[in-house]
This record gives C-alpha cells, sequence and structure tokens, in this order.
C-alpha cells in the first residue's frame, strides 16, 4: 500500500512539475511574442512596404535607435526588398525630446516622388515608435519641417497617421454600399449609381472601387468610363491625400469617353469611399506626364460636382 502510495505521489509531483515547465513555455512565448520589432523595406515595384523581424541585440531605446539608423542606410541583407531611403538621401543628426525622436534629412530627400516619399515616411514612423519611450517622429529637411500637399507643417506622426490595411482576419467579409461614377450616354458626364458589395474585410475600399468601376456598370443608360483593365497596383491615404498607383491598363480607353470623364469617375468614386479630400494619380508606379492630353497626372483632383448629371436630368 505503502508503495503505491509512493508511486502516486510520483506520478503528481511529475504532473505538477510539467504543467509548471509548460506554462513557463507559454509565458515565455507570450512575452517573446509581446516584444517582437519588425524592420520595414519598399516591395521590389516600390509600390507597397514589406516587412521582415527585427530582432535587437538589446532593447534599449538609446541602443535601438542608433541600430535602426543605421540600417536605414543600408541595403537589405536578404530578399530583393529595396532599402527605404535612396542612397543620395543621407541623414543629417536626430534628437529624442519628450518621446518625440526627430529627424533630420539632407535636401536629397525633398526630391523623391511624391509616392515613395509617403512609403518613405510610414515604413520609417512604424519602424521607430515600436521602441519603448518612442512616441512620435518629426521629420526636418536640412532643419526644416517637412510640410504636406497644402503647404502645412506635417509635425509628429505616429502609427495611427498612416492608413494600412491588416492582414488579420483576411477571411472576413462585410458589406458597404459604394458610390459609383460611370459616363452618361455623351460620354462628357459623369452619372451617379449606388452598389452594395461583398468583400474581404482586409481588402483596402480604393481596390474595390477600381474593381468595381473596372466591372462596368449595371444600370441601364450608364456606360463604362475606365478600362476594365484598368487595376488598383496599391492605394495610401496621407494628410487626406489619396495617392492611387494604377496599372497600365488605366490608359486604355474609349475615343467617346472624355479624359475629364475618366480620370473624376476614379477621383470621385474613390473620395466617396474613403477618408481623403484629393487624389494623385500614377500610372505604374510614375506621376510624370499627362493623362491622354490635358490632365496631368502629378495634380492633387478634388471632387468634381460640375461633371455629375443630376437625378432629374437623367429623367
Amino acid at each position: 500500500m505503502k508503495k503505491n502510495l509512493s508511486i502516486l505521489l510520483a506520478v503528481l509531483l511529475t504532473c505538477i512539475s510539467l504543467a509548471g515547465c509548460t506554462i513557463e513555455v507559454e509565458d515565455t512565448q507570450q512575452k517573446e511574442k509581446e516584444n517582437s520589432y519588425s524592420i520595414y523595406y519598399l516591395s521590389t515595384d516600390e509600390t507597397r512596404l514589406e516587412q521582415k523581424e527585427y530582432m535587437p541585440k538589446e532593447e534599449e531605446a538609446e541602443y535601438m535607435i542608433k541600430d535602426l539608423m543605421q540600417r536605414l542606410g543600408k541595403m537589405a541583407a536578404e530578399g530583393e526588398e529595396i532599402n527605404l531611403l535612396p542612397k543620395e538621401v543621407t541623414i543629417n543628426s536626430y534628437t529624442t525630446t519628450e518621446n518625440v525622436l526627430t529627424i533630420d534629412f539632407n535636401g536629397q530627400y525633398s526630391k523623391m516622388s511624391r509616392v515613395r516619399e509617403i512609403l518613405v515616411r510610414a515604413g520609417i514612423v512604424k519602424m521607430f515608435v515600436q521602441i519603448p519611450g518612442v512616441q512620435a517622429v518629426r521629420f526636418c529637411v536640412n532643419g526644416q519641417d517637412i510640410t504636406d500637399s497644402k503647404n502645412q507643417k506635417i509635425g509628429d506622426m505616429d502609427d495611427s497617421t498612416f492608413v494600412e490595411y491588416s492582414e488579420e482576419n483576411m477571411n472576413e467579409y462585410r458589406y458597404d454600399t459604394f458610390t459609383l461614377y460611370f459616363a452618361d450616354k455623351t460620354g462628357t458626364k459623369l452619372v451617379e449609381e449606388k452598389r452594395k458589395v461583398y468583400y474581404k474585410k482586409n481588402l483596402p475600399k480604393e481596390r474595390v472601387v477600381l474593381e468595381q468601376l473596372a466591372k462596368g456598370p449595371m444600370v441601364k443608360g450608364h456606360y463604362p468610363a475606365i478600362s476594365g483593365n484598368t487595376l488598383a497596383v496599391s492605394a495610401l491615404i496621407s494628410d487626406r491625400v489619396c495617392y492611387l498607383n494604377l496599372g497600365g491598363g488605366f490608359l486604355e480607353y474609349a475615343p467617346d469617353v472624355s479624359e475629364a470623364v475618366q480620370v473624376y469617375s476614379v477621383v470621385n468614386s474613390v473620395l466617396a469611399a474613403c477618408e481623403a479630400d484629393k487624389v494623385q494619380i500614377s500610372v505604374d508606379g510614375s506621376s510624370e506626364g499627362n493623362f491622354r492630353k490635358d490632365m496631368p497626372l502629378y495634380n492633387y483632383y478634388e471632387r468634381n460636382e460640375e461633371l455629375i448629371v443630376q437625378e432629374e436630368d437623367q429623367k
């Protein structure tokens, strides 16, 4: 009997010991997960951010800031990603005051394309606000605060400054009603069409809008305004400007649709769906030159009410 009790006691102690180990392992894994960091690069086509795990040797703020600053000046060690900063853009200095990290760049920073500059800024801010004690980041060029599209100082930025779309819940769907703009029968005006769309929650609304515009209208008397081959390569919102990079299919057009209708079909539809006041369109990553003849790609386009046919005019 005593022998049986000894064996039972040994088994119980073993179970308790294993349970304790399991809890300790789980706690360690949870701690590692909570302390994980990311470093950001540009995709090979320079249209979006890529991220990789970052494991600092020390988790002190001073060490991590210095380490990440050094990494900004180097190309990606693995893979085909592109370093955030072009070779000609260098860091003059950086300082930390009251949880705000200020980074001062040389004048070459201002020569980046607007699309790349937004991606660079988003990636750098996301990297540094991970660091304990850094709550915001401020950018300067040769000692002067950078400005937005309205020539206003941007100031302190944190992770919420930039719109991003999480890969979590990527298999979950939602319904939304979108306001889309197509061409009227003359090809010189826009007509409004409401459409309920069932789509994955992780998809940017701007991409959903472009997909629906490319599919064409569903209402009689409405006509396609853009090519069915138009794709949204990327979309990024900053300073209430939507930087929309479209594929080359957007350059295709029907001769009976005016260029203004084609551009504002996209602009009006996108602005109706997202929290922005202006849209800048790039094609295959470039905003140089004009779309067709008279529509400069580098322009910041606002909603155009004059092109919209009112309901009473359609009757």
